[in-house]
């Protein structure tokens, strides 16, 4: 729609009501003869055009029709239809409204559309008038209805946030959407429809997609965006997801009816996209796709044959050979008859959003989110307004820490096209004031200028620790690559395998809240790292940073195994060293000449003799695991410390924590 303001397009609907609908013909026009047939020519391009669904050329030609005479009901209902058909319902309404004006009888449809506009606009009870007075469909004028009613409730529950436009270092006066997040929030790619390297335009009039990525300063401001070249063709790439780390992300292309591409970073460049092969389906259409935190499952959505509806949601698991397959449909709690898209998983591992135009909501397509617990999920919850809007809210996206979100809508006050929002959810803490027309979502046919009380739906705080830092060599202080395992310890289960940056050394661990976890860092040549994570269920959101410094493999080189656990007061190994044990045998099988030691240390609690003969004992045990593991004896040296040694004050408990331990040192 025009950039009107809310007065003036009320004066502009009831200008219209006594207005004469006027035919383009000889006796309307008898001075303007050439006019006339320039117009009525324009007019049979439009039909031609929108017969062949060329909807951009159509209306083209009917508009310049339309400047030679705006008061005939057939040519502004067409190009209402054009504008409808291309998705751009705002530029629409206003064409609608005044061929309603001119002749309210000139289609069936006329009435249910006039719902429509009323709809968009959230004046609820007017919309259920015209929808009511249409002759249409019964089950879809009743789902319509359904929605304004819903939509009325919506109004009253509002949640409470902040969104703003994100900003012209990412925004065009294009169609910006798709925005994909690294789970920290610094880095963000997205699809844009702007003027790019591609000289050819779709077949709706419009730039092809591309793919840019921009990042977030400390100042929380966005760079300008850049294209990756390597992601782009001739035709649509568009960005579908990205791992939480940023080092894989899934993009779309038109071959094949639609497929899924994914792509891996090598040398701070992503790898040319190669097909999803099990997940793409010759005879279907895939979109939208999103990792799980572990990367051993893709959610997807997909039009395939035996669905609930039209596109649904699916998920494909990682099979031992590093492919996905068993693909599974997620059932009809989450898939409707209707559309379902864009899903996005978030790092917790249980929760999903994604957009449907089935579920109960305001109308178009609504976001959603549901959790998957004790082997089912949950019933999708409305994200709620101002976020939901009769529109299509849709390519929704949210940090790990579930502050901030960010989506695609194409209302008013934005740079052009679709644009790209941040949501900034406030929280209950205290109540929030509309007193603003800025606040107007989609500027509705009536001002919503008044104070409002707004209740609200907390998004609750995810319960996960977000684990990144980077690795370095210990001596030069320079960047690794590191392939980083992360274990189940309770299990003794590889949850999955990551890598850190191979230029920055970066990375990023997203690790759910319920699990004991060993996160062990290695790379060639160099000693492994283990850090432990006990994150019981109630643990709530936090963020660890770490500088994790690598040792290589040199006489006199030591870490410390924190992944290696005793029974109380005994030197009886725990279940949950395996994954350690295993570690370090593993380095002991590749490097055949290392010879080590194997270190026993305590606090200061108890007598230096009991300290000292437990400490022994417990290096041997783990030496012994070893021997009994095919390493030869004379390779392996036991020695209890004691507490001789300390790394931390034993004045607290976290300090005589931290001497206790094991420890690995090179000797040979």
């Amino acid at each position: 729609m025009k950039k009107l303001s809310i007065a003036l397009y009320l004066f502009s609907l009831l200008s219209f009501a006594n207005t004469q609908n006027i035919a383009f013909s000889k006796i309307n026009f008898p001075d303007s003869k050439k006019a006339l047939r320039s117009a009525v020519s324009n007019i049979k391009t439009g039909d031609k055009y929108f017969k062949n669904q060329l909807y951009r050329e159509a209306v083209n030609a009917y508009l310049e029709a339309q400047h030679f005479n705006d008061r005939n009901a057939d040519l502004n209902y067409q190009i209402f239809l054009c504008y409808l058909n291309l998705t751009e319902i705002e530029e629409g309404f206003p064409f609608l409204n005044k061929a309603f004006q001119l002749d309210s009888s000139l289609h069936l449809d006329m009435h249910f559309y006039m719902g429509r506009l009323y709809h968009y606009y959230m004046h609820f009870d007017t919309a259920i008038y015209y929808y009511n007075k249409a002759q249409t469909k019964h089950d879809e004028k009743t789902k319509y209805i359904e929605e304004c009613r819903f939509g009325e409730k919506m109004l009253e529950q509002q949640i409470r946030c902040f969104i703003d436009n994100i900003g012209a270092n990412i925004n065009s006066p294009y169609e910006d959407y798709n925005p994909t997040i690294t789970a920290d929030g610094h880095t963000m790619y997205f699809t844009s429809r702007r003027d790019g390297k591609k000289i050819d335009y779709a077949l709706d009039g419009k730039f092809f997609e591309n793919i840019y990525v921009s990042e977030r300063d400390s100042n929380d401001i966005w760079s300008k965006a850049m294209i990756v070249d390597e992601l782009n063709s001739k035709t649509h790439n568009a960005v579908q997801g990205l791992s939480h780390d940023g080092l894989k992300i899934i993009t779309y292309s038109i071959d094949n009816n639609g497929d899924l591409f994914e792509s891996t970073m090598k040398n701070n460049k992503f790898q040319r996209p190669k097909p999803l092969t099990p997940i793409n389906n010759d005879d279907s259409h895939e979109i939208s796709a999103s990792y799980t935190y572990d990367g051993k499952i893709v959610y997807f959505c997909s039009d395939r044959k035996n669905g609930q509806g039209k596109h649904d949601i699916y998920k494909a698991t990682l099979d031992r050979k590093g492919k996905y397959s068993h693909i599974e449909n997620l059932g009809p709690v989450i898939n409707t008859v209707y559309e379902e898209k864009c899903v996005f998983a978030h790092p917790d591992g249980k929760t999903i959003y994604f957009s449907s135009n089935g579920h109960e909501g305001m109308g178009g397509y609504d976001i959603y989110y549901a959790t998957f617990e004790n082997g089912q999920w949950s019933k999708p919850v409305n994200l709620g307004y101002p976020i939901n809007t009769p529109g299509d809210d849709m390519n929704f996206t949210i940090t790990a820490d579930n502050k901030t979100g960010y989506y695609a809508s194409n209302k008013k006050g934005g740079l052009g096209g679709k644009d790209i929002y941040k949501i900034t959810f406030l929280g209950p803490e205290k109540q929030f004031v509309y007193y603003t027309e800025d606040n107007l979502l989609s500027d509705g046919l009536k001002p919503f200028i008044e104070n409002k009380e707004i209740k609200t739906i907390a998004i609750d705080s995810p319960k996960l620790t977000l684990l990144k830092g980077i690795v370095i060599d210990e001596e030069t202080k320079k960047p690794l690559y590191a392939k980083i395992d992360l274990y189940d310890l309770e299990k003794n289960e590889r949850l999955a395998s990551f890598e850190s940056n191979d230029q920055s050394g970066r990375f990023l661990l997203s690790l759910p809240s319920g699990k004991n976890y060993s996160v062990n860092l290695k790379t060639e040549g160099y000693l492994f790292h283990s850090e432990n994570f006990n994150l019981p269920d109630t643990a709530k959101y936090q963020e660890i940073e770490q500088i994790i410094e690598l040792k290589k493999l040199a006489v006199g080189k030591e870490i410390v195994l924190n992944n290696i656990f005793f029974e109380f007061n005994k030197a009886t190994l725990l279940k949950e060293s395996i994954a350690e044990l295993e570690n370090i045998y593993l380095l002991l099988t590749e490097n055949p000449k290392l010879h080590v030691e194997i270190s026993g240390h305590t606090d200061n609690v108890g007598s230096a003799a009991v300290n000292n003969k437990l400490s022994l004992e417990r290096a041997k045990a783990v030496v012994d695991y070893l021997i009994e593991k095919g390493i030869a004896n004379e390779r392996l040296t036991s020695v209890g410390y004691g507490f001789e040694k300390p790394i931390a004050p034993n004045t607290t408990e976290e300090g005589r924590q931290k001497n206790r331990r094991t420890e690995f040192k090179i000797i040979k």
